[in-house]
């Protein structure tokens, strides 16, 4: 039996896909102490599962988008939920680091499948204000795994250890390749013979970077996910480092902020339907999300540094997260549907690196005792996102309406004469 894609459970089914890539980051952070011990070696090395899982992650979907151009979604999603099932797998019977580190790279291709083809099936099947709504409620739903992931690979290390956590994931790919299998109708209408030829290929990855606006929203999403990530990376060293919080606290501080994302994807949704304009949101919450970055750090260089001045300010700005998300992600998609793939594997490898390198910031300019590294960034990549959206993605936006309001008033003329 195929899933409507009107149902609520095409959504749950498009966000548990996006859902790999949190629960393989955030349900492993607990572990990384005990996988240093069990393989011998130190914390900072069995860090880099993160780091290589990250890489997969950027790297895959480059391949893949243009790869379901071609062959479809469904045979690619396959694919890529099989390859994370074995990967996982192999993490979890891994008795060295390289072994361990191998692994996780194909656990991040096959997460970027899952992540990456979620919104080319959006594009696929939805337009306009439709898709600016799945797409809402599709990361309101998601964001249940980051919620529940720290606490869940927390439990799980504590009765069965490490390797459990990988086989958990594992588990969690194979469900979803047989509900791929079982369950999902291929989303594309017709694919592109020509996808992965080495010219055609070349020519619709620069067809959306040369496009203004697809390259202008993608840079306003990954610029404030690189915001988000400056939290994430540096969320444990500021909440348990410098405020003092248990580890146990922790994790319900990290839900707070994920539900954050969940109220303002939810609420994005909402206003969407009630037809508010896409630049009304995103304005509301790139100026938002900057503020509330520059307020972290006054507060973070003040004497009022403790959980009831900070927390509200990151829930706040993950709250803005939700709103900018889904309308980014639409903006970027809307103008190449016919290579939806390739557009789909640019923002998500864009995404990831930009999180890359905003973690690479904060380990950089950390200083050990103060929140100052984390307002730091989240203010460098909020700001970053709202000056390309002012400064590039809307002048264009105002310059095409204005050319078809004058197409308009032309074409009126036009049937006003012959009449």
């Amino acid at each position: 039996m195929r899933i409507r894609s009107d149902s609520f459970a095409f959504t749950l089914f498009l966000s548990a896909l996006g859902g790999l890539t949190p629960l393989s980051i955030d349900m492993g952070l607990p572990a990384l102490v005990s996988i240093g011990n069990s393989l011998h070696i130190s914390p900072a090395a069995a860090g880099l599962t993160l780091s290589f899982f990250l890489a997969g992650f950027a790297l895959g979907p480059v391949a893949l988008g243009p790869l379901s151009d071609r062959y479809g979604r469904r045979p690619v999603l396959l694919g890529g939920t099989l390859l994370f099932a074995f990967a996982g797998t192999g993490c979890a019977l891994a008795h060295s680091l390289p072994m361990l580190l191998f692994c996780r790279l194909l656990a991040g291709i096959g997460a970027g499948a899952g992540s990456t083809l979620s919104l080319a099936i959006v594009r696929d099947l939805f337009d306009g204000i439709n898709a600016r709504i799945k797409l809402s409620y599709v990361s309101t739903v998601g964001t249940i795994a980051p919620m529940i992931a720290p606490t869940l690979g927390t439990i799980i290390l504590s009765f069965a250890g490490w390797r459990a956590i990988y086989a958990t994931l594992a588990v969690t790919g194979f469900v979803l390749m047989i509900v791929v299998a079982f369950a999902f109708a291929e989303s594309l209408a017709q694919v592109d013979p020509m996808a992965i030829h080495p010219r055609r290929l070349a020519s619709n990855y620069g067809r959306f970077f040369r496009n203004p606006i697809c390259l202008g929203y993608a840079l306003v999403g990954s610029l404030s996910f690189g915001c988000i990530f400056s939290y994430i990376s540096s969320s444990p060293l500021v909440m348990m480092g410098v405020l003092g919080v248990s580890t146990a606290f922790y994790g319900w501080t990290f839900a707070a902020t994920a539900l954050g994302i969940m109220a303002g994807a939810f609420v994005n949704g909402k206003l969407s339907a009630r037809a508010v304009p896409a630049s009304t949101l995103l304005s509301i919450g790139l100026i938002t999300s900057a503020l509330t970055a520059l307020a972290l750090i006054a507060v973070a260089n003040s004497r009022w540094v403790h959980l009831g001045t900070i927390l509200p300010l990151l829930v706040l700005n993950t709250f803005c997260a939700g709103l900018i998300g889904p309308n980014s992600n639409q903006g970027a998609l809307h103008p190449v549907p016919d290579i939806a793939g390739v557009a789909s594997a640019v923002l998500g490898s864009t995404r990831m690196l930009t999180g890359a390198f905003a973690s690479l910031l904060i380990a950089l300019f950390y200083d050990g005792h103060t929140a100052r590294a984390m307002g730091a960034m989240m203010s460098l990549f909020s700001l970053a996102s709202l000056l390309v959206y002012f400064g590039l993605v809307r002048p264009v936006e105002r310059r095409a309406e204005r050319a078809s309001r004058r197409q308009e008033s032309l074409l009126s003329l036009e049937v006003e004469e012959v009449r």
